[in-house]
C-alpha cells in the first residue's frame, strides 16, 4: 500500500525540529498570556503596571539618600549603581519567587488539560520580563537627567539581558517542579533570597569589601548576573571572569532543569 505523501513527509521530520517549532509556538502563546495577565492585574488602575515602577523609584531614592548620608558620597554618584542594581534584582527575585508558584498557580489548568508545561513556565517568565521592561524605563530617566552616563558600552547590556531571560527559564522550571513536590521549599527559598539580597552587592560597593571577604563576590553567581547588565549601562566593561561564570551557570542550570523535567514531569498532576 502506498503511503500518502503528506504522511510520509511528516514521518521524515526530525523530532528535534518538531520540538523546536513547538517550543517557539508555545513561547509566543506564553507571551500573549503574560501580556493579558499584566493587563488584567491593573485593569481598574489609572497608572497600571507603572505602580511597581513607582515603588522601585521610591526605593532607589530612599536607599540612595541613606547611602549618601552614611558613606559621604553624592547622590548623583550612587543613584545609577543602586538604581540599576535594584531593577535587575527585582527581575532575579521575580524568577525565584514567582517560579516557585508557577505550577501551583496553574493547578486547575494542569489537572484539567494536557497543555505543555513550558507554556506555564513561559507565562511566568514573560510576565516578569514585561515588568522588568517597565522598570528599565527608570534608566532612561536617569540618562535624560544626566545621572547616568550614556556610552557605546551600553549595547553590551542587550545580550546580557537575553542571558538573564534564558537563565530565568531554567530557574523557573527547577523551582516550579521542586516547590510543587515539596511545599516547604518555597518558604526556604524566600528566606535564602533575603540573605542573598544582603550579601550580593545590589546597593553596596563591592570594591570596598575586605580582601579576605572577596569570596562573597567572586563566587556569587547572582553578583555576576548583576554585573553583566549593570556594568555596561554604567559605561564599564564586565570582566572575563563574570562572563565565564554566567556561561557556566547557564550550562549547569539547563542540565539541572533537564534532569528535573524528565524525572518529574509525568507526575506533575499528582504534585499539584
Amino acid at each position: 500500500m502506498q503511503i500518502p505523501i503528506a504522511v510520509a513527509a511528516e514521518a521524515q521530520v526530525n523530532p528535534r525540529t518538531k520540538l523546536f517549532w513547538r517550543t517557539l509556538v508555545n513561547l509566543r502563546t506564553s507571551f500573549v498570556w503574560a501580556w493579558l495577565d499584566t493587563k488584567c492585574q491593573y485593569r481598574r488602575s489609572k497608572v497600571g503596571p507603572l505602580w511597581e515602577t513607582i515603588n522601585v523609584a521610591v526605593m532607589i531614592a530612599a536607599i540612595s539618600l541613606v547611602s549618601s548620608g552614611l558613606f559621604g558620597a553624592k547622590v548623583k554618584d550612587v543613584v545609577g549603581y543602586i538604581g540599576l542594581g535594584l531593577i535587575i534584582w527585582s527581575a532575579i527575585s521575580g524568577f525565584v519567587v514567582d517560579g516557585c508558584m508557577t505550577f501551583l498557580r496553574n493547578a486547575g489548568h494542569i489537572l484539567g488539560s494536557n497543555i505543555s508545561v513550558d507554556l506555564y513556565v513561559g507565562r511566568t517568565l514573560f510576565k516578569i520580563f514585561i515588568t522588568f521592561g517597565h522598570h528599565i524605563f527608570l534608566y532612561l530617566v536617569g540618562v535624560a537627567f544626566g545621572l547616568i552616563p550614556l556610552t557605546w558600552t551600553a549595547l553590551l547590556s542587550l545580550p546580557a539581558i537575553a542571558f538573564l531571560l534564558v537563565n530565568g527559564f531554567w530557574a523557573i522550571i527547577v523551582l516550579a517542579f521542586i516547590c510543587a513536590r515539596f511545599r516547604d521549599v518555597e518558604m526556604i527559598v524566600r528566606n535564602l533570597l533575603q540573605i542573598a539580597f544582603l550579601v550580593t552587592p545590589v546597593f553596596w560597593n563591592y570594591q570596598q569589601i575586605a580582601p579576605n571577604q572577596r569570596f562573597m563576590v567572586d563566587y556569587n553567581p547572582l553578583f555576576h548576573f548583576l554585573q553583566i547588565i549593570r556594568s555596561p549601562l554604567l559605561g564599564e566593561i564586565p570582566s572575563v571572569r563574570t562572563y565565564v561564570i554566567v556561561m557556566a551557570t547557564t550550562v549547569l542550570g539547563y542540565v539541572a532543569a533537564a534532569l528535573v523535567y524528565y524525572r518529574m514531569r509525568r507526575r506533575l498532576a499528582f504534585f499539584v
